[in-house]
């Protein structure tokens, strides 16, 4: 067999070539993945995040990634021919690797924003600011790490009122705009899901999501019921929340219930809206939406300490979520 039998069309040894999730990428997709990194890194610095680790997480969760353990290979090889000095090589190459793997892996628990190239062609654009200084087709919010769990009643009534990522030390906020510039009118949809988690940490995610500053709260279904988590559980009603929270802000009719009225205070359940499915917290349509219609949108995530799955378990674990909005109709 000749020499170059050992190479592929694209130039690299068919052990080494470069893959992504363990699939071997044509030249044309490296290509491709490298200029989307270009493209993300140019975006990421103009909403002012300039982290290397910031980076490498959103570019891990929008796929624009190489498998790392690959070029440790590349050095194997060079070494089985004849290469001096490749053992060393290798041996820093791995641990580099491995290290960049850990820190993907520890870190993606990330929240990222969507637009569909057709919204985009319709002259819809977000900003994480009213006045769309700095309009984009793509947003991306600072992660929270070792969030303890809290309470809903934790969280700051203002969380709606301020804009871009706020988070707080214990929760992750982020307040985004949606605008359509274009002519005529159209119809989007979005939809909140998981992208990725550890350590089933979805069971104990609440998510309070304000559209144009009316919050609904989301949480997983009981494990063994299947019906809404609500605190106080059903058939608990030896405590409950004095106030309702997020009442002010007009959370839904639907969202509680009076458990009992003792001494003059009013007792109340909150009843969360179940996921839509193990990986979508909700979906949603805004129709014949305007040119310069504007709407806001936030997103809180906690862990909820009252939740009955929020436990050690879930010491370590991440999760990360992203919003997807889409063009309906042609």
């Amino acid at each position: 067999m000749s020499r170059q039998s050992s190479f592929d069309p694209n130039g690299y040894p068919f052990f080494i070539r470069r893959r992504r999730g363990g699939i071997r990428l044509t030249r044309a997709e490296i290509r491709e993945i490298k200029a989307g990194r270009k493209d993300l890194r140019k975006q990421m610095r103009k909403q002012g995040i300039r982290s290397k680790r910031e980076f490498e997480i959103t570019a891990s969760s929008l796929g624009l990634y190489f498998d790392k353990g690959r070029f440790l290979i590349f050095w194997l090889w060079l070494w089985h021919r004849g290469v001096l000095g490749a053992l060393l090589g290798a041996g820093l190459l791995a641990m580099a690797a491995m290290y960049g793997y850990s820190m993907v892996t520890e870190m993606r628990g990330h929240f990222t924003i969507n637009l569909s190239d057709r919204l985009v062609a319709q002259g819809f654009e977000l900003s994480n600011t009213k006045d769309f200084a700095n309009p984009t087709s793509r947003i991306y919010g600072t992660p929270v790490e070792d969030a303890p769990c809290i309470s809903i009643t934790d969280l700051p009534e203002d969380v709606d009122d301020i804009d871009g990522s706020h988070n707080g030390r214990n929760y992750f906020a982020h307040t985004f705009y949606l605008a359509k510039r274009g002519e005529g009118e159209a119809d989007y949809g979005f939809s909140l899901s998981i992208n990725s988690e550890s350590l089933d940490a979805s069971k104990a995610i609440w998510v309070m999501l304000f559209e144009d500053g009316v919050p609904v709260v989301y949480a997983k279904p009981n494990g063994k019921t299947g019906e809404s988590e609500c605190l106080p559980a059903m058939g608990n009603d030896r405590f409950g929340y004095k106030a309702i929270p997020f009442a002010d802000r007009g959370l839904p009719e639907d969202q509680y219930s009076i458990i009992t009225e003792r001494a003059g205070h009013t007792y109340y359940r909150l009843n969360p809206r179940t996921f839509e499915d193990e990986e979508v917290v909700t979906e949603s349509v805004r129709e014949n939406v305007k040119q310069d219609e504007v709407h806001k949108y936030t997103v809180v995530i906690w862990l909820e300490g009252d939740d009955p799955d929020c436990t050690n378990d879930l010491i370590g674990a991440h999760i990360g979520l992203q919003m997807d909005f889409e063009l309906l109709g042609k």
